[in-house]
Formats: structure tokens, C-alpha cells, sequence
């Protein structure tokens, strides 16, 4: 078997639909709920039955960079190393030593950023995508405020789309993000790696 750990709902959404993109249908994704959470979520899934039955052939972990994407790997890498799994040298790498392992840090901004910033840039050369940008340039000049998430961002391109409030996972789960766009590609070239 197959698996697939991330962060949360929306990585789990977006995952699956990019697997589904591609004609991947064996991969198991769940969630480790948190950066925090994945050691200890490691070491639980080694006393699930198709664990100590040798039914696992790969392992691949998929978090955000957010605004450091060297130091998430290194705390991906250090997870696994910690319950006794070979990690890959690299992000977006696996090793194949035993259980297939991969670690793949998204962070298309630099290596920083998340999953939110990967749907953004799939939708960037779409006519409306500049309003997104105008909309928080005109927000910053009359609020004082500079800094805006992703996440926001997100809600603001979806506006745009649809009266319902939509993140990333529910948009993916309706069909919104291009899945064909150069932007996953990292995220496809590692599903398949495993």
C-alpha cells in the first residue's frame, strides 16, 4: 500500500485531486493534523496492522514550507529518521531502502509559502487573477495594513468564482484549480515517484 501523510484538509484535497488528475488511484492520503503532530503520528502508524503485516510499500510526506522551506524538510527528515525510517537527502526525493520514503516540501514562492500560494500560481494567468492583487494593493493604500495571507487571497480569487465561502480544499473538491498547470507538476512528479 500507498500512503500520503499531510498537514490538513485542504493538502489533503488538493492532493487527491492531483492524484485523480493523473489516473493515480492507489495512494492512501491522510492527515498528520499539523506540522507539530507528525513524529508522534509516525510512530501510531507503526502499530496499524498493515504496518506490522509488511503491507506498506511507500511512505510519502507532503507540508508546507511556510517561511522556511529547508527547515521543514529538516523536521520531515528528523520525523522519520526518529521512528526508524530512512528519509531522502533532498526535497522531493525518496529512498527506497525498505519502505519507500519521500518528503516533498511545497513552496513555490522561493522555497517558502504553502499550498494556498501552489493553487494561487495555477491561476495566476487567468484574466481576472491581477483583481486579486489590485483588490489588497487598494485595502493596503486605505487600511494601513501590508501583510496578507494566502489564505485570504484564496477567498478573494474564489469570490470571484462563487458566493460561497470556498478554501482551497473545498475548491478542489468542485473542480476550481487547473490541475493541468505547470505549477503541479512537483506535486505530480512525486506522487508517482512513489
Amino acid at each position: 500500500m500507498k500512503f500520503i501523510f499531510c498537514e490538513g484538509n485542504d493538502d489533503l484535497a488538493v492532493i487527491n485531486g492531483v492524484a485523480a488528475s493523473i489516473g493515480i488511484t492507489d495512494l492512501n492520503v491522510e492527515r498528520f493534523k499539523g506540522k507539530d503532530k507528525l513524529r508522534k503520528f509516525l510512530k501510531s502508524f507503526q502499530t496499524r496492522s498493515v504496518f506490522t503485516q509488511n503491507l506498506v510499500f511507500s511512505i510519502g510526506i507532503v507540508r508546507d514550507a511556510d517561511e522556511d522551506g529547508d527547515d521543514a524538510f529538516h523536521s520531515v527528515r528528523e520525523a522519520l529518521l526518529a521512528n526508524g525510517f530512512n528519509a531522502p537527502a533532498q526535497n522531493g526525493g525518496c529512498v527506497a531502502d525498505g519502505i519507500k520514503t519521500g518528503i516533498l516540501i511545497i513552496g513555490p514562492k522561493d522555497g517558502k509559502g504553502m499550498i494556498e500560494d501552489l493553487c494561487l500560481k495555477s491561476v495566476a494567468d487567468q484574466p481576472e487573477f491581477h483583481c486579486v492583487d489590485a483588490y489588497f494593493s487598494c485595502i493596503a493604500q486605505h487600511s494601513g495594513r501590508k501583510e496578507f495571507k494566502s489564505k485570504a487571497k484564496v477567498r478573494v480569487w474564489m469570490a470571484s468564482h462563487v458566493d460561497w465561502e470556498y478554501y482551497v480544499g473545498k475548491a478542489a473538491e468542485e473542480g476550481y484549480w487547473p490541475w493541468e498547470s505547470p505549477a503541479f507538476d512537483p506535486l505530480k512528479n512525486f506522487l508517482r515517484a512513489l
